[in-house]
């Protein structure tokens, strides 16, 4: 099962510019591992750009699974998965 989210968060990026931590409703989450990642189509004839998703498990009370998604400049919580 998933919930969706969509909610802006603000992440932590180490040089190679992959993310290492996320912050989402006031509390840290450290990424333990980065699963997968895929990008989705966008109306690019609009200038929009294309997300980016990457689905990441963290350790914050419990190993717990998200999807983050990168479009342009903005990160959003997308997704939860139980």
């Amino acid at each position: 099962m998933s919930r969706y989210i969509n909610e802006p968060i603000t992440v932590h990026v180490n040089q190679e510019l992959r993310p290492t931590a996320f912050i989402w409703r006031k509390r840290l989450y450290r990424i333990s591992e980065i699963l997968t990642w895929w990008r989705e189509a966008a109306d690019w004839w609009n200038g929009e750009p294309v997300k980016m998703l990457i689905r990441v498990t963290t350790e914050r009370s419990g190993p717990a699974t998200f999807e983050l998604c990168r479009h342009g400049a903005d990160w959003s919580l997308h997704r939860l998965l139980d």
